[in-house]
């Protein structure tokens, strides 16, 4: 079956998503990293968990949300940027390495806007987009709330990644 892959890389946690060529969401996955493992050896876990997504799946294409390179007042720090980047590059030669093609890089505001996503300023953009993934695929989109009603932690990876996937296709078309 021929399948696109959409993904949203941080240094804790991978979503990813796998999409038909009719846009229909096959498979999604969270990839818990441990954040006292090198970056080698989570890149290596990653690779490891994709590899099991894959058999009996032809790949036309890999999209990874670009990762962030700005500042954002009081969330990411000079360090913290420079290791995302340094991780998500790591990974995306991984899978160039693995499947024999590059990456795409999607920035994060260029896939919700492919795909139709407006987040009126002051929302919550995680919820926002995690809503917008479940009216769009009410039975295959499952997620677990926490007890306080919230979905449950890399929920919006899981989201990131499939709008990634939706905004590569559409790139494609």
């Amino acid at each position: 079956m021929n399948v696109y892959i959409g993904l949203d890389i941080s240094t804790s946690k991978v979503g990813i998503a796998i999409l038909s060529e009719k846009r229909k969401l096959l498979e999604t996955k969270l990839i818990k990293l441990n954040k006292d493992d090198e970056l080698e050896d989570r890149t290596k876990r990653f690779i490891m968990e994709l590899v099991k997504v894959l058999p009996g799946r032809r790949v036309l294409g890999v999209f990874v949300e670009e990762p962030a390179s700005i500042f954002s007042m009081g969330r990411s720090s000079a360090h913290t940027i420079s290791k995302l980047q340094r991780f998500n590059g790591m990974c995306c030669y991984g899978i160039s390495i693995l499947l024999n093609r590059i990456p795409e890089l999607i920035p994060v505001r260029s896939a919700r806007k492919s795909v139709g996503i407006k987040i009126k300023r002051g929302d919550n953009t995680k919820l926002e987009v995690i809503k917008w993934v479940k009216q769009s695929y009410p039975k295959d989109f499952i997620y677990e709330n926490t007890r306080h009603g919230n979905p449950r932690p890399g929920t919006d990876d899981i989201a990131d990644a499939i709008v990634v996937a939706l905004a590569g296709i559409n790139s494609k078309v």
